[in-house]
């Protein structure tokens, strides 16, 4: 007898035991779906906070001249105008400012969608107009600042550019009066994606081997450095490699590289495909300093500049041409196949061609693509599980399996929405991880663990689970390689059907 009561009771646990695996079965642990079969990596993704650069105005107001509009709105990915102008054009006499110069770009691009990034410039190497004589305005040596005029290493007479003497006090006084009166203005904006250190340099680029060659050491770099922090508290600070490498005394260098890393300055390299640097540096792909570029990468974005792209072709280093630079040292490589191997080392996630929009597009059209997918982060979605029953108003999990296939991670956050659509319509959003989703050439899956309370309001039936990534900074959608088929005008992608229940 007391082995039936046994059996019996044995019985009844193992059934609610069952019973209670069922209902977990039901609604919390459900279907797991294949994204895969729905991947298109041939799609450009035009996404926040990424992508191509055009330079206009480039060093001269008519450089890289825009002869159509369709030129950038047309172009995959186009993310921003990078203004690079001598600060003759904006200030041509003290304390008078002729923004309007520069605030006809921004007003028209930005109307359109771009963003603005800038480099001014103390310092030109042409005597075409007065503003590239005297990069740094005339009006500051007539004020007593100490300079001469030199071409790579000779001193000139008067007709040659003027370079001023890049720590001298009086220079440094009115360089300061006028980025108060830039940051003053344009700090902050949400379209200034960047603000380059410009102010030491042939071009702005930290070195003086077009001018005078004189070496400036930790200190006197620092109090331009020191300059744009002042003023620029908000817009990202960007100095190129050249800055920190051409202090001539090694500690000296890593004390200002460590100096950029610790203010949160990231770096740009404007060398990619140099002639001389094709010779040199070969094996990294013309990059000189990755370790700068590693230091950075992770936590501020980088930014990537070719030679001028004419330029490049014209030598016969584009396509590696007999007699070429490219030809002896490339190994078989082509300028694209550098490109491609600088973007990986550099971690860039803005890429500029240096050069005029319908002619790099119709050079490269799928190259163009390719690259404007790798540069930044670039996600895939490898599976969602979500459960099969969902009840209104209560926490459910759902579980994705993302990969980020670009050189870069993304420095903002980015939203999970997810869309019930059936007798009535609900959305519900939650952070998605991604800032953690770092590149991995390995292919590394990070695992996201969502947790979803669906919305109260939503009516027992049969619903269709859509999602969506979303960038709150920008108000604007965020493409992962998935196929345009299975998105609907909104922008949510199917992933499939599911119950709501009370």
């Amino acid at each position: 007898m007391l082995h039936l009561k046994m059996k019996t009771t044995f019985g009844a646990v193992f059934l609610l035991f069952i019973l209670f695996m069922s209902s977990c079965r039901n609604s919390s642990i459900g279907r797991v779906i294949d994204m895969k079969p729905h991947w298109n990596d041939q799609i450009p993704l035009e996404n926040p906070h990424k992508g191509w650069y055009h330079h206009f105005p480039d060093n001269h107001i008519n450089k890289y001249v825009i002869a159509d509009d369709s030129d950038l709105t047309g172009f995959p990915g186009m993310d921003h105008l990078y203004i690079r102008l001598a600060w003759a054009y904006l200030e041509p006499q003290e304390g008078r400012f002729d923004w309007e110069l520069i605030d006809q770009y921004i007003d028209k691009w930005v109307g359109m969608g771009l963003g603005i990034a800038f480099r001014i410039s103390c310092r030109e190497t042409s005597t075409d107009r007065i503003e590239q004589q005297f990069a740094t305005p005339r009006w500051v040596l007539e004020a007593g600042a100490e300079g001469g005029y030199y071409r790579s290493g000779e001193q000139t007479g008067p007709d040659g550019p003027w370079e001023p003497v890049f720590d001298d006090p009086v220079f440094l006084a009115k360089l300061e009066n006028f980025l108060q009166a830039f940051g003053a203005r344009y700090d902050g904006k949400s379209w200034l994606r960047y603000v380059d250190v410009g102010s030491i340099g042939d071009w702005g680029e930290g070195h003086t081997h077009f001018g005078s060659r004189a070496l400036y050491n930790f200190e006197q770099r620092k109090k331009h450095v020191d300059l744009y922090l002042k003023y620029f508290k908000k817009t990202q600070i960007v100095v190129t490699d050249d800055f920190v490498y051409n202090i001539k005394d090694p500690e000296e260098r890593r004390r200002m590289h460590e100096y950029i890393v610790d203010k949160g300055i990231s770096y740009r390299d404007d060398s990619i495909l140099v002639d001389y640097y094709v010779g040199a540096y070969p094996a990294t792909y013309t990059v000189r300093s990755p370790e700068y570029f590693e230091a950075v990468w992770r936590r501020k974005p980088t930014v990537f500049e070719l030679e001028h792209y004419g330029t490049v072709k014209r030598q016969g280093n584009w396509l590696g041409e007999p007699g070429g630079s490219l030809a002896e040292h490339g190994n078989d490589r082509s300028g694209a196949d550098f490109f491609r191997g600088a973007l990986r080392l550099l971690h860039a996630t803005y890429i500029g061609y240096h050069g005029y929009a319908h002619e790099w597009l119709a050079d490269n059209p799928q190259l163009t693509v390719e690259l404007l997918n790798r540069c930044g982060y670039w996600y895939f979605l490898h599976s969602v599980e979500l459960p099969e029953t969902w009840k209104a108003g209560k926490e459910h999990i759902v579980k994705a399996k993302w990969e980020n296939r670009g050189v870069a991670p993304a420095y903002y956050g980015y939203e999970f929405m997810l869309r019930f659509e059936g007798p009535v319509a609900g959305t519900v959003s939650v952070p998605s991880g991604n800032q953690n989703w770092l590149p991995d050439d390995a292919g590394k899956i990070y695992d996201e663990i969502y947790r979803i309370t669906v919305p109260e309001e939503l009516e027992p039936g049969e619903y269709i689970l859509k999602f969506k990534l979303f960038s709150p900074e920008t108000k604007r959608d965020v493409f992962p390689a998935l196929d345009p088929g299975i998105k609907d005008e909104e922008n949510y992608c199917k992933i499939g059907e599911v119950t709501v229940v009370r």
